[in-house]
């Protein structure tokens, strides 16, 4: 783990990087470079652990959208908008809006002042957190059986991250609407807080695979209880004749369901898991 100022240093020198972004991509088109998420303050970025996360805003809708690019073995995720579409986003009630809250700006060219629009809470911004939090949760068993513990601690802390601000939205109040883990660990109920703040300490330190398993039974319990779900539980992943190669969790009929892929003599079998059932199916999408 980095020393607080050696993460200072670190993430200055990724800003420097990225302030060459039309020099790597389109010099003509981009004209706001911004840095949002962890990366946008030493205290929540776990380098080795965290991406950082990137908006670059372009003066035409772009014929590409992402770059996954690496800078000093970090992954850096960028989407290309026009300010129009991020407007748009905005608008509509996108979770994206309330991340600007902390960000830094790597580069402008007079695009920002073009973003007229405010962060607000709507049904499609709940929607979309509470789809979140099982979009998190899949991947990090997923990342578990494929003996990824770190990456998969990072995605259970993405998961109830993802849960606070589900359960926060619902008040409607987009102004108190939180962003850093601080702001979350203040907002949280207290089983959820208790929780989330052990899920950060895991992410700057080595766990075993016995303390992971447990934190996702863990994190399994508190999504079935605060989103109102049937559980449908780790155990029953691990009566699959073999390890599963994707794991899609998702809500079905008030059930945590989760569709899984493994490997068998014929290939790829597609499986459904609904409590102590397993089903097989043809697709492995959630509705």
């Amino acid at each position: 783990m980095f020393p607080g100022e050696d993460v200072k240093n670190f993430l200055r020198m990724v800003y420097e990087f990225l302030s060459e972004l039309p020099n790597i991509i389109v010099p003509e088109d981009v004209c706001s470079v911004i840095v949002f998420g962890s990366a946008a303050g030493p205290s929540d970025f776990v380098p080795g652990v965290s991406d950082v996360d990137v908006l670059v805003l372009v003066r035409e809708i772009p014929e590409r959208r992402v770059y996954d690019l690496d800078f000093m073995g970090t992954r850096v995720h960028v989407s290309l908008f026009t300010p129009e579409e991020l407007n748009q986003m905005i608008e509509r009630g996108s979770p994206l809006g309330f991340m600007f809250k902390y960000s830094v700006i790597s580069l402008d060219r007079g695009c920002l002042s073009m973003i007229r629009s405010r962060p607000r809470i709507t049904d499609y911004t709940v929607k979309i957190l509470r789809r979140s939090v099982l979009v998190a949760l899949g991947l990090a068993i997923e990342r578990y059986y494929m003996d990824m513990p770190r990456e998969s601690t990072s995605h259970l802390y993405h998961s109830i991250r993802h849960l606070i601000r589900y359960l926060y939205s619902l008040s409607g109040d987009a102004e108190g609407f939180p962003v850093s883990d601080e702001e979350l660990l203040s907002r949280a109920p207290e089983d959820l807080g208790r929780f989330f703040k052990k899920l950060i300490d895991m992410r700057r330190r080595q766990i075993d695979m016995n303390e992971l398993r447990e934190s996702i039974e863990e994190t399994i319990e508190l999504i079935t209880k605060k989103l109102g779900l049937k559980k449908t539980g780790i155990d029953i992943l691990e009566k699959l004749p073999s390890k599963p190669h994707m794991v899609v969790a998702c809500e079905d009929d008030n059930w945590l369901v989760f569709h899984v892929e493994i490997a068998n003599e014929k290939g790829l079998k597609k499986l459904r898991l609904r409590g102590s059932d397993i089903i097989e199916i043809k697709s492995t999408l959630c509705d």
